[in-house]
């Protein structure tokens, strides 16, 4: 059985512009979920934000991400779960090719990709566990579009925005973004001035702060 659910409108530009100036690991600084840990950028192109279009297979059965690309807008991300399978890839280069000429903005696969070489001409950012010969079949047997995934222990739901660099990949529903976003900005905004201060001679554990939270209840011991 395929489950298909409402396509998610792409997140407003002013949204996605201010998301492009935010780093995943800055994110992280704040936040501990969201991050699908153990997936790495297989392509050259390795930095997106956009709206997440997400996508269930089912065994070997790539029916579903077939069916999903042909719902992508300009702006989405297709994010796709493949359960425990670690050996077949879900994008080649007919699926990726298809999803360029849609406007996708990158894909994020919990599982494999192929076609190295076909991928990197279509310019469009692939993050996953790596590179597999082995691929999925169009069985018809069983998918879901749109409905919320586990993608390398990240809930992603359909409209996420989603935030991608070379360090990795982070999901945040955009209302939590919002109600972060200055708080990410002054953190990233504060970096230049700390390397400054700290050529000038500052040290890290007062610049920061640690040095005084690990004073509050140190021990020192003679040697």
């Amino acid at each position: 059985m395929f489950r298909i659910a409402p396509t998610p409108k792409v997140l407003p530009s002013e949204l996605l512009d201010r998301a492009a100036k935010i780093e995943p690991a800055t994110v992280g600084h704040m936040q501990n979920h969201g991050f699908p840990l153990g997936l790495r950028p297989v392509t050259k192109a390795n930095r997106f934000v956009g709206t997440a279009l997400t996508v269930r297979l089912s065994a070997m059965d790539g029916s579903a991400l077939h069916y999903a690309a042909d719902l992508v807008e300009p702006g989405h991300v297709v994010v796709v779960e493949m359960g425990h399978d670690r050996e077949r890839a879900c994008v080649g280069a007919m699926v990726c090719f298809a999803l360029s000429l849609r406007g996708a903005a990158g894909v994020v696969i919990d599982g494999m990709a192929t076609d190295i070489a076909e991928l990197e001409d279509t310019g469009v950012p692939i993050f996953a566990r790596g590179l597999s010969p082995v691929t999925t079949r169009l069985l018809g047997n069983d998918g879901d579009v749109n409905l919320p995934v586990n993608v390398a222990g990240a809930i992603v739901r359909p409209g996420d925005l989603v935030i991608a660099d070379p360090n990795g990949v982070v999901f945040v529903h955009p209302s939590a973004f919002d109600e972060m976003y200055d708080h990410l900005v002054e953190f990233q905004d504060a970096e230049p001035q700390a390397r400054i201060d700290l050529r000038s001679g500052a040290k890290l554990t007062d610049k920061f702060g640690a040095g005084e939270l690990v004073r509050r209840s140190a021990i020192y011991l003679d040697q």
